[in-house]
């Protein structure tokens, strides 16, 4: 008998319209979390930043997608659960079901205004999801509507971790593994609402690819059936394609420099989080809570009367100009390194004032280490290989059912042992762009030996 978890936990307090899944339903705790002023917040903080300077409707917010998530979670569970080839001891019950579905609810909420573009400034080595641990640990109202809904508030942190706790391997891998829960529906919603087919892929399908195995430790994690290699290999060329043309495109990344630039000059968040060895000690929740996108752009707003030159930038009267827009094809990186080589002995220009680089690793695979590794437990669970992708397909010699690396079994996957792709780009800005146009054209006539 197939498992239907949403009926199960009851979700019957509100449902939510969506495009993508069409309804989301929600338990009464769900409901009260997504109420609360610190989770409300992200209905103001923008999916993709700047992505709507290029593609006007990408106006959603962080908000939609937590909900998506959440219910995109949910239904891939669903599917490994009733999937045949799963081998699993226990029936999942309603307490691991809630701590799924409040970790997918509350994987972003510890992001900043205009997310990635600012992060690295505020939070330096941390993360957007080291905050969103915080927060669900500390934050009175959040800790306290999971602990009334009878769940432990560091076991929904523990899958936001890096080292989930071993029971809950199969729910992290959910969550923030190869195929997750997150990138199912951001590649769609993404899709959606910037009007483009970058990230379309067969979702109904995805729902049933992924089935789980115990191994002697009692730790599940997730694999693939060879049958279903295609919608595995289908979601990740999505992405590299959705990467490539909507959050990398060209004029989003020079708004994110420009963007990170203005931060850096004109924004004081020093009083908002405490962080003491590269660890969060306390965070301001009534600043937090009232902190979004809307918050920057009243500073850009301001300074752009007071004639500030980042915010003119931002404000769309000027715009940094890409001069170099180059894959990582043999000739575009080798000249992209020569002029930057050249820019670096001249002087005239000067790096992060009249000309900013992008080299933008495109990944399709996480590079991840199985958190159980090097523990000394037995079992064939301990070390993964990175950015692994576990398959059940026959073995090319023997005709056995084994599992396998998806990169050994797959040309598409196995072509991303090979070097990672890179974006690079030259950006100038306007004042600078003949000039600079003449001196990159000097350099292709000078034809200097590599």
């Amino acid at each position: 008998m197939s498992r239907n978890f949403i009926s199960e936990i009851n979700a019957t307090a509100a449902r939510f319209r969506d495009p993508i899944y069409g309804f989301i339903p929600v338990t009464d705790a769900e409901l009260k979390i997504i109420d609360t002023p610190i989770f409300q917040r992200l209905r103001r903080v923008g999916q993709l930043a700047l992505t709507k300077y290029v593609y006007p409707s990408t106006e959603h917010s962080r908000f939609v997608h937590s909900l998506g998530v959440m219910h995109c979670a949910t239904l891939v569970y669903e599917g490994i659960i009733n999937n045949k080839l799963s081998e699993i001891s226990f029936n999942p019950n309603e307490k691991m079901i809630k701590t799924l579905r409040f970790a997918a609810l509350l994987h972003d909420v510890g992001h900043l205004p205009f997310s990635h573009a600012v992060e690295k400034h505020w939070l330096k080595s941390l993360t957007h999801e080291d905050v969103g641990i915080f927060i669900i640990k500390n934050h009175p109202d959040i800790s306290n509507i999971i602990k009334s809904d009878g769940v432990d508030c560091a076991d929904v942190a523990s899958l936001l971790t890096k080292k989930p706790k071993r029971k809950h391997q199969l729910l992290h891998e959910i969550i923030s593994g190869q195929l997750d829960a997150d990138r199912a529906d951001y590649l769609l919603r993404d899709s959606y609402f910037s009007g483009t087919q970058y990230g379309k892929y067969d979702f109904l399908r995805f729902l049933s690819i992924f089935a789980a195995k115990e191994d002697d430790n009692g730790t599940l994690t997730l694999f693939v059936d060879e049958k279903n290699l295609p919608v595995a290999e289908s979601l990740l060329i999505a992405r590299y394609h959705y990467n490539l043309q909507v959050p990398y495109h060209r004029t989003r990344s020079g708004y994110d420099i420009v963007l990170k630039k203005f931060v850096e000059t004109n924004i004081d968040v020093t009083d908002m989080f405490k962080i003491d060895e590269n660890k969060i000690e306390d965070i301001n929740f009534s600043k937090f809570e009232i902190t979004d996108d809307g918050t920057i752009f009243e500073q850009i707003k301001n300074k752009f009367v007071q004639g500030e030159f980042w915010s003119e930038f931002l404000m769309r009267k000027k715009h940094l100009k890409p001069i170099i827009d180059t894959n990582n094809i043999a000739h575009g990186g080798k000249f992209f390194k020569k002029v930057v080589r050249s820019l670096e002995r001249d002087g005239r220009f000067i790096k992060d004032k009249d000309y900013f680089l992008q080299e933008q690793k495109v990944e399709m695979l996480k590079k991840v280490i199985s958190p159980f590794a090097g523990e000394g437990v037995e079992g064939e669970n301990q070390e993964l290989p990175e950015g692994t992708i576990r398959l059940y397909s026959p073995n090319p010699e023997s005709g056995i059912l084994e599992f396998a690396d998806i990169r050994e079994r797959s040309w598409i996957f196995g072509r991303l042992k090979e070097e990672p792709h890179f974006i690079f780009r030259l950006y100038v800005v306007p004042e600078q762009y003949d000039a600079m146009r003449n001196f990159i054209s000097d350099e292709l006539s000078c034809g200097e030996k590599e």
